[in-house]
């Protein structure tokens, strides 16, 4: 995973990135890499390798913190381009991300307790 930025910016850089506001933060710091590799339309085989393998070291970055040991260990997270249809008849190229259902299931569950509840 490159640091272009800061790594103060980077999630698993800050104290309270742990337990469920772990997820929160894995899945911030999982899109920055997948744009930062794949935005812009560089939607390419090598760009996607790239792209796999630092998604795969942001996920060794979380192990190796323990930010939360039950969801990311043993887990992985797999990139592909999957081709659409277009509205213009066309096709194109977009990045479909699959995680094993039970990491997916605890990012849903973290991202529903953080939104505040509705009145």
């Amino acid at each position: 995973m490159t640091q272009n930025a800061s790594s103060h910016s980077w999630g698993f850089n800050h104290p309270e990135c742990r337990g469920a506001a772990a997820l929160l933060f894995f899945m911030d710091d999982l899109a920055r890499v997948v744009n930062q590799y794949l935005g812009n339309g560089q939607l390419s085989d090598e760009a996607l390798a790239d792209a796999q393998k630092a998604v795969d070291a942001l996920l060794s970055r979380y192990v190796d913190i323990q930010a939360a040991p039950g969801a990311f260990n043993d887990e992985a997270i797999e990139l592909a381009l999957e081709t659409v249809a277009q509205a213009d008849g066309t096709s194109g190229a977009q990045v479909a991300l699959r995680m094993s259902p039970r990491l997916e299931g605890l990012i849903i569950e973290a991202q529903r307790q953080a939104r505040p509840a509705a009145h």
